[in-house]
């Protein structure tokens, strides 16, 4: 009996057996550090889940405040007021004219008549 763990010993110490060892640690480790790598991704798409569920809660909470908004008068009034731009009778709307946006379209239009394109456009249709 002496003689076969002296050569289990001898199997287990040779050159094949250490390589075929170590062979499977690398495999194991690689294993390993590609299930990390998996559950790191995983946990950053859960993160990102957990948010997008978040938002849709906080969308909802307002949507019913919205919805419980309309069921009354003064909430169908704003909304109908808000979309249509009507009135009641008796009262008077008042529109309000931006006049630097005027100022800002008339520039534009003298700047696109300068330039060497229409220059040069100008010169030859003369």
């Amino acid at each position: 009996m002496m003689k076969s763990n002296k050569n289990n010993y001898r199997f287990w110490h040779s050159p094949i057996a250490l390589a075929l060892l170590f062979l499977l640690v690398v495999l194991f480790g690689y294993k390993i550090i590609f299930l990390i790598e998996k559950q790191r991704e995983t946990s950053h798409k859960k993160e990102v889940f957990l948010n997008e569920i978040n938002e849709l809660k906080k969308k909802e909470a307002s949507l019913l405040l919205d919805m419980k908004k309309l069921e009354t008068d003064e909430g169908k009034e704003e909304v109908i007021r808000s979309k249509y731009q009507v009135i009641k009778d008796g009262e008077k709307m008042v529109t309000i004219v931006d006049e630097e946006e005027k100022v800002n379209s008339t520039t534009e239009s003298d700047n696109t008549n300068h330039g060497f394109w229409n220059w040069l456009k100008n010169f030859f249709n003369k």
